[in-house]
């Protein structure tokens, strides 16, 4: 008699789990029908967890009625879906679109599990570390915060753009660079710089402009390795080993010739026009002594 009733128990819970997964799948079903399920997406505790395998600690979610809202990598809601729409900008801050209302820049409390309205900012740019974050003001100038509010560096930047472990921030309205190391202290240059672009992101190389409206190249812990001595400095397209380089010859007249990689020039600043050619690859476009012509890439280096 007890065996039979412990064989009952035992037929009713595997009716009782078999149906919650029959709902289980009939859910996800109906999500993978009706709820535009991604395939970057998937399907945790009945919510479709967007963009799931992209790296972070939250993540935006759909549920049945089609509202948006934010739940850790194992599907426990953080933030209920109450928003038309949601995008991720880092783990901590989102746009949110909701009928009616303008978009806004919102950041995530964990703690009270809530979104903030951050009503001065319009756009989250750069994750530094932790909460700390580069965002844009209503002005479309870049500083520094934490904790979506305590402002670390100033609303005063065009561009703040990570290189290396540097951050190197363009002034707004000045040709000026100001560059920050990992802590945010702002480093004393041992020359002025107008501008400052990546010129190659594997080396960390950097195309910098000095007060002089010269451009020479620097790394990103601010070694100048080519002096300030040219006017144009580009990579060849077609091998990262060299770049074609110009400067102002006596006559003011810019010459043109090839750099390679260790900052030497291999090929003699003696021509008035150096280009790559817009018909064919690897292709040189040249000029010398008032002749073009057109000439492979590696033969023109080779014949140094």
């Amino acid at each position: 008699m007890q065996l039979f009733k412990e064989m009952k128990k035992l037929i009713v819970l595997s009716l009782i789990l078999g149906c919650l997964y029959s709902c289980s799948q009939e859910k996800g079903k109906k999500f993978a029908e009706d709820a535009d399920v991604q395939s970057t997406d998937t399907i945790i505790n009945g919510l479709v967890i967007k963009n799931y395998k992209e790296k972070g600690l939250y993540k935006t979610f759909k549920d049945a009625d089609n509202k948006y809202g934010i739940a850790d990598v194992t599907g426990n809601v953080i933030v209920d879906a109450t928003n038309d729409g949601l995008e991720k900008r880092s783990d901590f801050y989102y746009m949110s679109h909701n009928a009616n209302k303008p978009d806004a820049l919102v950041w995530l409390d964990v703690q009270n599990k809530k979104l903030i309205v951050l009503p001065d900012y319009i756009d989250h740019h750069l994750n530094i570390k932790e909460n700390i974050d580069i965002v844009v003001d209503k002005n479309q100038k870049m500083g520094v915060i934490a904790d979506g509010k305590k402002v670390l560096i100033p609303f005063q930047y065009e561009s703040i753009e990570k290189i290396g472990n540097k951050y190197f921030a363009k002034q707004s309205g000045k040709s000026s660079i100001d560059v920050f190391d990992q802590n945010l202290k702002k480093d004393i240059l041992p020359f002025s710089l107008k501008d400052a672009v990546l010129l190659s992101d594997k080396a960390n190389l950097i195309t910098a402009t000095n007060d002089k409206d010269k451009v020479g190249i620097i790394s990103s812990d601010l070694k100048l390795l080519a002096p300030f001595e040219y006017s144009s400095i580009v990579p060849y397209t077609y091998d990262n080993h060299y770049f074609i380089v110009s400067r102002r010859g006596a006559d003011d007249k810019p010459l043109f010739g090839i750099m390679d990689n260790q900052f030497k020039i291999v090929i003699p600043m003696t021509y008035t026009f150096i280009d790559e050619s817009d018909n064919e690859e690897k292709k040189l476009e040249v000029t010398k002594d008032n002749v073009s012509k057109t000439v492979d890439f590696m033969d023109f280096i080779s014949k140094k």
